[in-house]
């Protein structure tokens, strides 16, 4: 798990940025409910979003470490691994957002910490001092 990329770029770091970013994105929304600002009932939507978002992203991890494992070279099975990983995100946030009774902004505010996390590690990587 977690092999480095030949070119050294690694997404282990990518991956902690995005637990960071939903680490920040639930603390945040505890302390605004400790506070008194939010309602409680945006925490559980918070988590279920944050949890969404980091298996997307495990499960994207996965199929990219396995499609260029093999020198780089991409094939038909990758596209449809993908594809099909697309279509159950989407159906999944559907499920979620139709049946899962969870506040939307909350469900929505754990959702992007993939994006923040990302986000993160491209303004990281833009200040690292190159040897």
């Amino acid at each position: 798990m977690g092999r480095d990329a030949p070119d050294g770029l690694s997404l282990r770091s990518l991956t902690n940025r995005i637990f960071l970013s939903a680490g920040l994105i639930l603390g945040g929304i505890g302390v605004a409910v400790a506070a008194g600002a939010a309602n409680v009932s945006i925490l559980p939507g918070a988590v279920c979003g944050a949890a969404i978002a980091c298996g997307n992203f495990f499960l994207i991890r996965k199929i990219l470490e396995k499609a260029f494992s093999g020198g780089g070279a991409v094939n038909m099975a990758f596209v449809v691994q993908y594809t099909l990983k697309f279509v159950g995100l989407i159906g999944v946030v559907y499920l979620v957002v139709r049946y899962g009774g969870f506040d939307l902004l909350g469900f929505l505010l754990g959702l992007s910490s993939l994006f923040l996390g990302v986000l993160l590690e491209a303004l990281a990587r833009s200040f690292e001092i190159k040897a």
